[in-house]
């Protein structure tokens, strides 16, 4: 193991931090707002930065932004569109990942590389394959950037060529995770999450957990959210829309959480309300059903009707349920359907367990043997 590249993110969080900007009012326009750096890595990013950056770059933003893109080596282009981009646009530059930097996550390494850059106090983390759905995303965003506020967590979902299944899953599991924050945040789900960069410098970063190749939001806010220190936007002119994920990108994305969420703290608490729900619900229509069929085999005609009654009943609430969950964030998928693909989602997340346990597990860390 390399002990020096081991250290390396350690080292950047120890730089002379930058004095907080002044806090703002909640109004996007009645009072200055801070100027804010956006961070994003990337690796092979050339289509998704020359669709995206144009409506990141289109901000109606006074105070001022800068982007700052952290790049690995690429080979499909992005090198060469990142030098057009900051050649066209004062406010965008670019920093690059060392290739000899091999035994630590590189992702998260990017990260500090582009908050050790940043000229500014407050950090707006995303991705190249997200687009801001309006021109006052950064606006509403900072808005929350409060006196007391250390961060603040936006909302993301995917396009609409991910399956309904995908969108759903995001937001609920974005729902639960932003209502969390009334106590404390455990992680986020999606990527659109400011935190200032004095808390970020003076907690050493990424430190005890940069061996973990992915994790690199949800770690974040488990180390570094507190009671009442963050806040939340979820307008709908505030969020970001993220494309589709391919199927690989999908698995891969559940799989590194399964290993990520062993290293989280408050993990078991996290996840009991969702195994307690989804055990529950299993079981009343596992009870129901088999009444139905013991009736219909026993020919007792007015206790199978009572039991598809029941049935009936179960479906009609849970379809209720499932239409209020999701009124604020997918509104558009049928809440019957809904259903269905919520008790999918106990299934879906034993299949990843079961994917994990089989998997090698030095395929989630950058030590390997």
């Amino acid at each position: 193991m390399n002990n020096e590249e081991e250290s390396t993110i350690a080292q950047t969080a120890d730089a002379e931090p930058t004095a907080p900007q002044a806090a703002t009012e909640p109004a996007v326009q009645a009072v200055p707002q801070p100027p804010i750096s956006i961070v994003m890595t990337v690796h092979n990013n050339a289509r998704e930065l020359e669709a995206n950056m144009p409506a990141l770059l289109a901000q109606d933003y006074p105070a001022g932004y800068e982007v700052i893109i952290v790049a690995s080596k690429s080979d499909d282009g992005t090198d060469d569109l990142l030098e057009r981009l900051t050649q066209a646009h004062a406010n965008v530059r670019t920093t690059f990942i060392p290739d000899s930097s091999r035994y630590m996550s590189r992702k998260k390494l990017g990260i500090t590389l582009g908050v050790k850059a940043a000229r500014h106090e407050w950090i707006l983390l995303t991705e190249p394959q997200c687009v801001p759905v309006s021109a006052q995303w950064l606006s509403l965003m900072a808005a929350r950037c409060e006196e007391g506020i250390d961060m603040v967590m936006g909302y993301s979902n995917y396009d609409d060529d991910a399956t309904d299944y995908q969108r759903m899953e995001r937001a609920l599991a974005q729902r639960r995770l932003l209502s969390e924050t009334r106590r404390r945040a455990y992680r986020t789900e999606g990527h659109n999450l400011m935190f200032r960069r004095q808390m970020f410098l003076e907690g050493r970063g990424y430190d005890g957990n940069t061996q973990f190749v992915r994790g690199e939001y949800d770690f974040l806010v488990n180390k570094y959210a507190q009671r009442g220190n963050v806040a939340i936007e979820t307008s709908p002119a505030a969020r970001l829309t993220e494309a589709a994920p391919t199927g690989k990108m999908w698995l891969n994305r559940h799989l590194y959480y399964m290993c990520t969420r062993r290293h989280l703290r408050r993990s078991l608490l996290h996840r009991l309300p969702f195994n307690v729900r989804q055990g529950a619900i299993h079981l009343w229509y596992v009870v129901l059903i088999a009444a139905y069929v013991v009736s219909a085999v026993m020919q007792e005609w007015v206790w199978m009707g009572v039991a598809i009654a029941a049935l009936l009943a179960t479906v009609v609430v849970h379809a209720l349920m499932m239409r209020r969950a999701m009124a604020e964030f997918t509104p558009d998928i049928n809440p019957l359907k809904a259903v269905f693909l919520d008790l999918g989602r106990a299934w879906h997340a034993l299949y990843y367990k079961l994917k994990y346990m089989r998997a090698d597990k030095y395929d989630f860390t950058t030590h390997k043997l």
